[in-house]
């Protein structure tokens, strides 16, 4: 038999050996290099061709040397650099930078080890990436100015040094445009003479030119018990780069990682059949590795996200952060971050069955606490996933629980295959990194099986266990895998009745722990037992603040109550953080507006534990970091987190905090009042042009300006809410003489401010808000905090405020119902505008458009993206999303209960719609407030609606009730049997407690 060559696009043939086309020259000019670093950090740069990089962390940050060059880039290069040092475990980024100094362009190495003895980094086109900025082409086409970064991570050493150069480059043949793929049949050199496969003890394959690939895939007649793979540049002197052990036949993915070689050869006893190159990726990315296989295996081999876009939801206890399992939508269960995961499959009367051929559907519970559950139907079998989290949040565990029931007598078999892939899918990179979990060894010792160093108790004891390698197929009760792709099934038979349900229970820690948690009796009873705690916990957890809406509403209610639970659950010890896995860090902006919502929910201890937890990591000039992770406060300026912090303190203090409990942070709430006044002041120069003028300079805070740093609006209204915070702290704290100088200060800036926006809207002649006074861009989105959270009326000039949501409604939201698109569900805040603006159906309209895209719909939850198509695989954030569930859950409370800031008072039922009182009663219980709580219950009342208010003390302002908007212009109003008078519209009440009928009008 002849030895066949199958070759993918990638890998081209009939191409010429690649050549330098000049000779090796200094990249860069022999002066010296400059040092700098981010604050808090320590830096210091020497020499010229080889130069050095000193370096010192306290916390996050980075520490760089830079160069100025002039390196126009060839077609096709490479670069050299010699690097040496001490520090292991930071990330080392090359950047080169255009002249402009606005586009970026980089080459990554995270986690990077740095040796005295020195390696040599090679960098070639396909390494560098664009980062940033504004150019279209987004092409390497050389630069301007070099940088070598050192980044601080959560492992990495605290200092050390780096030494690089002298960095050299050549140019290389440019990679062919077209080539002729090889013939399918073709007996290759075998150790010099042609042979056939079937007979050679080592195939040599000549690929005609050095190409860059990632490995082979060897498909075997019989494979060998051992063999070795290596490559070669001139076909004689070649690399060993892996001996594969115990294949078992078939086709075999061998990865190499990043391999530029002409020759590859295979050495073992074997019959090879077919050979051909994997693509660059896959040897270097597992997550490319395990799509391709996705991809050639049926539907259902593999988790949902390595061939479209899955959904998943949070399985964790309260302050648990990302010490949580995941549960995909089809049933798999993530046992924690970056671990593998557990995906259930069935075999019923000889047909094998995944979530592609069962029918699937998400289930929560139906209290609306966080126990979701995933339900499966096939061949008359009922399947239910059902997995619980509980213990304390530093080392909490979980509990996965599979319920089988058959229609019919017979056995069902159920396998738990514990596969190396995430819940998470591959899509998802930041942080957390989504897709491939490696398991080097997994093992089963009695009722325990080992993944590696995390225990997984089998409560219910199985038929039977098999270990795989990726390679080397079954291996009994245990295996081995240097690719990290070791397998493993569970099995259970489960003899059923008609009618009968049996059950499977499985334990692991979620915390990193191994001890087992006290587990005695009846494994189903235990779970029972365990899953009734959880429930009673949850209860206590959320508190007494409800929303209660009758049946057949949209779920407002429902998605209020898991919203506020999904925070909790990702709230890690004290920090708040907007997701368990992509966003496993602490925002401030984040932050602040989540403790917003949970002070008017009654959680005011979790906020005040937020805010003592973030102050401190503020900077000694007074900034404040925009946010925290388990490095440290992060340098990055973004000049909207000196307000939200200031904003913070205020409305602890307005919701009932003692001041006391503020005090000793007054030095962090000052210093970023003064800090922020400074940055202020850099624009207060008879030179400022009148759209900057008193405003905050640029900065990235705002995502839309990750390209370049933008004169954000939404930086100001934070700072003006945090003048405004801060004054409320110095007046609590007896601080009379700050109070009012911060009052005043902000009071400046609250003019300078609407100056500004009018002066951008002239300047880009435009009718609405702009989002940055230097872009002239429509952002309703960022505008919307300059109507909320604290903000007045007149903030925003009166037309431009309007007329921005009246392009929103007819531009964005009624065009999108026609034609979907991908956007982000913060746009949830805008419903809070509405109803400030008194367009309360607008509101309602807006708030079901959302609800449609909830993922899944059942969990009432929403990402960070909402995609269009919903299958289409692309970065969704982490689900549920913590900080656009805080965005859900304030305007739901608006939709009942929102402070107007300036007048001290409280609008109500501004975005009731009086169909609900058909349909039964709605009540709002113990709402926090400023002044104390307030619940409410409203019923039908002949046409009309009937409203008891019950408060513990009224706002100074009163309580308001926009009539017209609410029942219309002809409504009657009745106030405990005595007919009221409005005031423009509005009822205004000051009990505490009253009686409301509202007759109807048109």
């Amino acid at each position: 038999m002849s030895l066949h060559l199958s070759w993918t696009a990638l890998i081209l043939a009939a191409g010429l050996l690649a050549t330098p086309l000049a000779a090796q020259t200094v990249l860069i000019a022999p002066t010296p290099w400059t040092a700098g670093a981010s604050e808090g950090v320590s830096s210091k740069a020497s020499g010229t061709q080889t130069a050095r990089l000193d370096y010192g962390f306290k916390g996050a940050g980075y520490a760089f040397m830079v160069h100025d060059l002039d390196f126009a880039a060839p077609e096709n290069f490479v670069i050299e650099i010699p690097v040496k040092g001490e520090g292991a475990g930071n990330d080392l980024q090359i950047k080169f930078t255009d002249a402009s100094g606005d586009n970026v362009w980089w080459v990554t190495r995270p986690a990077f080890v740095p040796t005295p003895q020195g390696t040599v980094l090679r960098i070639r086109p396909r390494h560098v990436e664009f980062a940033w900025g504004t150019t279209q082409d987004r092409g390497f086409r050389g630069g301007k100015r070099m940088e070598v970064v050192v980044v601080k991570t959560a492992k990495g050493a605290g200092s050390g040094w780096l030494e690089v150069g002298p960095i050299r480059w050549r140019a290389e043949a440019p990679e062919p445009k077209t080539e002729a793929p090889l013939k399918a049949d073709v007996v290759v050199a075998v150790d010099g003479k042609a042979q056939t496969g079937a007979q050679a003890a080592a195939v040599t394959l000549d690929l005609s030119r050095v190409r860059a690939f990632g490995g082979v895939r060897l498909d075997w007649g019989r494979a060998p018990a051992r063999y070795t793979v290596a490559v070669s540049d001139d076909g004689r002197a070649f690399r060993d780069l892996r001996t594969v052990e115990g294949s078992d036949g078939g086709a075999d993915y061998v990865t190499l990682g990043e391999v530029d070689a002409r020759y590859v050869r295979i050495t073992g006893p074997g019959q090879l059949n077919e050979a051909a190159l994997l693509p660059l990726d896959m040897g270097v990315k597992p997550n490319a590795l395990l799509s391709e296989l996705a991809r050639q295996a049926p539907r259902g081999d593999y988790p949902r996200g390595f061939s479209e876009q899955a959904y998943w939801t949070v399985v964790g206890v309260a302050h648990g952060g990302p010490r949580a399992a995941l549960l995909s939508e089809d049933g798999a269960v993530e046992l924690g971050p970056e671990r593998p995961s557990l995906v259930p499959l069935l075999k019923i009367d000889g047909k094998r069955v995944t979530w592609a051929q069962a029918s699937v559907k998400q289930v929560m519970d139906a209290e609306r606490l966080p126990l979701p559950s995933v339900e499966w139907q096939a061949e008359g079998v009922q399947m239910r996933v059902a997995p619980v989290a509980f213990g304390d949040g530093k080392a909490p565990y979980a509990l996965a629980r599979y319920d089988v029931r058959s229609d019919t007598a017979q056995t069902v078999r159920l396998e738990l295959h514990l596969q190396p892939m995430q819940v998470n899918p591959p899509t998802q990179f930041l942080t957390r990194p989504g897709g491939y979990a490696p398991i080097r060894t997994v093992t089963r010792e009695g009722d325990t099986v080992q993944v590696d160093d995390q225990p997984l108790w089998l409560l219910t004891p199985p038929r039977d266990f098999t270990a795989s390698g990726f390679l080397s197929g079954a291996q009994g009760a245990k295996a081995s895998d240097t690719d990290g792709l070791a397998s493993g099934v569970i099995g259970y038979d489960l003899s059923l009745k008609a009618g009968e349900t049996q059950s499977v229970i499985v334990a692991f820690p979620l915390g990193g722990q191994t001890q087992r948690p006290a587990m005695s009796g009846d494994p189903v009873q235990w779970a029972d037992t365990r899953r009734e705690a959880v429930r009673a916990d949850w209860r206590k957890r959320l508190g007494e603040t409800r929303l209660i809406l009758p049946d057949g509403t949209p779920p407002i209610a429902d998605s209020a109550r898991l919203a506020l639970a999904y925070q909790l659950i990702l709230l890690d010890g004290d920090w708040l953080k907007p997701g368990a896995r992509s966003y496993d860090r602490s925002w401030i902006r984040d932050g602040a507006m989540m403790s917003e919502g949970l002070l008017r929910m009654g959680l005011q201890r979790e906020a005040l534990a937020y805010f003592k937890a973030y102050a401190p990591m503020s900077f000694d000039n007074g900034k404040v970091p925009c946010c925290v992770d388990a490095r440290g406060a992060d340098p990055t300026p973004e000049n909207d987190s000196h307000g939200e912090l200031a904003w913070l303190a205020g409305e602890l203090i307005r919701f009932g905090v003692n001041p006391s409990e503020i005090a000793p942070y007054w030095p962090q709430v000052s210093g970023a009042i003064t800090y922020q006044e400074g940055l202020r002041q850099q624009n207060l120069t008879p030179q400022t042009e009148a759209r900057y003028r008193g405003m905050m300079p640029p900065s990235i805070s705002h995502e839309g300006y990750s390209d370049k740093a933008a004169y954000s609006y939404w930086d100001n209204f934070w700072a003006l809410k945090g003048y405004r915070g801060a004054a409320v702290t110095a007046q609590a704290l007896g601080k009379t003489e700050d109070a009012k100088r911060i009052a005043a200060q902000g009071e400046a800036f609250g003019r300078d401010l609407t100056a500004s926006i009018l002066a951008t809207a002239a300047h880009y002649q435009q009718d609405v808000v702009a989002g940055a006074a230097d872009r002239g861009d429509f952002d309703p989105t960022s505008t919307t905090m300059g109507l909320t959270s604290g903000a007045h009326t007149d903030d925003i000039p009166e037309a431009l405020k309007r007329q921005t949501f009246e392009r929103y409604w007819n531009e964005k939201l009624m065009p999108r119902r026609q034609t979907p698109n991908s956007y982000t569900p913060y746009e949830l805040r805008n419903v809070g505008a509405f109803l400030r603006l008194k367009q309360p159906d607008r509101a309602r309209q807006a708030l079901d458009m959302f609800f449609a895209d909830q993922a899944p719909k059942d969990w009432f939850q929403w990402g960070e993206v909402i995609t269009v198509p919903y299958r289409q695989p692309l970065f969704i954030g982490d689900l549920p999303h913590g900080w656009v569930e805080s965005d859900y859950l304030r305007v739901a409370l608006d939709m009942f209960a929102y402070e107007r800031a300036e007048t001290s008072q409280m609008v109500l039922l501004s975005g009731f719609d009086p169909k609900w009182a058909d349909k039964g009663e709605t009540r709002l219980e113990k709402l926090h407030t400023p002044w104390g709580l307030v619940s409410l219950k409203i019923v039908k009342a002949g046409k009309g609606l009937k409203i008891n208010i019950d408060s513990t003390a009224a706002p100074p302002g009163g309580y308001v009730i926009d009539v017209p908007s609410l029942m219309g212009p002809k409504a009657t109003v009745v106030v405990d049997g005595n007919r009221a008078t409005l005031t423009d519209g509005e009822l205004i009440l000051k009990a505490v407690k009253a009686e409301i009928v509202l007759g109807g009008g048109a």
